[in-house]
């Protein structure tokens, strides 16, 4: 057991909005796996999570099962903060974050227009920015061929430093896709880059009642800004994980089960700062390589 100080939980509690939520009738959602490979020179370190594209009225959401979960439980942490009376009146509290995946846990907002929103929430602010995707320049071959049941197109694109390959259909008047990508007369079903690196592939298209429909308020900055931010706020947190150290009881502390090994002992803080060290140097690869 490892134990969070009661400030670093606050910080943890105001990741959650309090805004009001709007909610859809029927929406329909498109879920896609997408392998990774993490590290560019070990094909071993592929991963797998799955994604969701939520198709509203006039606007879709891409959005990672991980980043989905980790909604529901930062949830589900703050009914409990409030069932002990607050976090003042708090003596403990057991957190169990496995089973979370790997996901990204960003959002992707598509407008109508073909407006992009990228934006993901650091420490406690939601920061991001805005692209124009109609000007992709979508490259539609004549090659086809069935993906599951439906009949496909491929298209080639050049974005975010790698070229990619796409196919679509026809069959789903849908169009959209995984990540940013949109613009073609048909719903993309598989994606892959040429290095085969990254893989985006339809596995389930269903209809779902009560999504939140809202796009969040964000501070919205230039790409370029963005990434600074990010870069800023994994140095924090890197801080924050190295400074956490067991408490006395009663002090007001947090059981938090967070430090696993891949066989689910408990690892000290220390033991779990020096791994994730060394699984940053292993986690060299990006989605978008400029």
């Amino acid at each position: 057991m490892n134990h969070l100080p009661l400030r670093w939980l606050a910080l943890a509690v105001m990741l959650i909005s309090t805004t009001g939520i709007a909610r859809s009738q029927t929406s329909q959602r498109i879920i896609y796996d997408f392998t990774f490979q993490r590290d560019t020179s070990d094909v071993n370190s592929k991963t797998k999570d799955q994604y969701a594209l939520d198709v509203f009225e006039h606007h879709s959401r891409f959005v990672s099962f991980t980043k989905l979960k980790q909604d529901i439980y930062l949830d589900s942490m703050t009914k409990a903060i409030e069932a002990q009376g607050g976090l003042q009146n708090i003596k403990s509290i057991n957190i169990n974050r496995s089973n979370m995946g790997t996901g990204g846990i960003y959002e992707i907002y598509k407008f109508d227009d073909g407006k992009i929103r990228f934006q993901q929430k650091f420490l406690r602010e939601i920061y991001g920015y805005e692209e124009d995707m109609t000007k992709l320049n979508w490259a539609i071959t004549d090659h086809t061929e069935k993906y599951v049941q439906y009949n496909c197109q491929m298209a080639k694109l050049n974005y975010g430093g790698r070229t990619w390959n796409a196919l679509f259909t026809t069959d789903i008047a849908i169009n959209n896709g995984p990540y940013k990508f949109s613009g073609l007369p048909g719903l993309i079903v598989k994606m892959w880059d040429e290095k085969n690196h990254c893989l985006f592939e339809l596995t389930e298209i269903k209809n779902i009642t009560g999504a939140d429909t809202r796009v969040p308020n964000a501070e919205i900055v230039k790409k370029e800004e963005f990434k600074k931010v990010e870069q800023n706020a994994q140095t924090q947190l890197r801080g924050v994980a190295s400074g956490i150290s067991p408490s006395s009881p009663g002090s007001g502390t947090v059981t938090m089960r967070v430090f696993k090994d891949q066989n689910g002992n408990d690892i000290t803080p220390e033991q779990a700062q020096r791994r994730r060290a060394e699984a940053e140097k292993r986690n060299n690869n990006r989605l978008e390589l400029n």
